[in-house]
Order: structure tokens, then C-alpha cells, then sequence
């Protein structure tokens, strides 16, 4: 999942990148909102935040959630769960994105 991640959001041209789901980066929730953004070009990036505050953060992990929601993944994290990166609850949002980016793809 990491790979195909990561392949999606470098073939779309964004900097972000993962290591792992542990990857303390994912706190800003920038690479969700790349990684959603490939899948369904439906992110408003004027509504995104540098994500280096902890508001701000919370902020984008807020609309990372919602746009997922809005592209028809499903949801058992809250934002502060990204924020706090919890590695299981984030393996479980990006399986989902996987699993809605595949589904297109057919």
C-alpha cells in the first residue's frame, strides 16, 4: 500500500511522499490530501494549510477526511488520529482510498 501510495502521488507530480504508516510527516495530513487529490481531482488546495501548527494540522486532517468521505471511502479514524498518527488507523484510510482508486480504474 505504501508503494502504491507513493507511485500515485509521485506519477500526479506532488513532492509528498510516506516512509511507513509511522511516518511523522503524515501529522500535516499533506500526503492524504495529494494522495485523494489523485484519485478524484476534487481537492480545493485554498483550503489546505501548511499544516506546521497543531490547528493547522487538525485543520487537514478535518478535510482530508471529508473529501475522503466525499470520493466514497470508508471511515473508522478521526482527525486526531492523523494528527497523532496512529499507524493502524491511517493503514486503514489509505486501504480504503485503495480500495476506491482501484475501483475507477475498472
Amino acid at each position: 500500500m505504501v508503494k502504491w501510495a507513493n507511485d500515485a502521488v509521485i506519477a500526479a507530480g506532488k513532492p509528498t511522499r510516506m516512509q511507513n504508516f509511522k511516518d511523522p510527516s503524515l501529522k500535516n495530513s499533506l500526503f492524504l490530501i495529494d494522495l485523494l487529490n489523485t484519485i478524484k481531482n476534487c481537492v480545493n488546495y485554498d483550503l489546505v494549510t501548511p499544516g506546521e501548527k497543531d490547528n493547522d494540522a487538525l485543520q487537514n486532517a478535518k478535510y482530508a477526511i471529508s473529501v475522503a468521505r466525499k470520493i466514497g471511502c470508508t471511515i473508522f479514524l478521526l482527525p486526531e488520529d492523523i494528527v497523532e498518527v496512529k499507524p493502524k488507523m491511517i493503514l486503514t484510510l489509505i486501504g480504503s482510498m485503495m480500495s476506491v482508486a482501484l475501483k475507477g480504474a475498472n
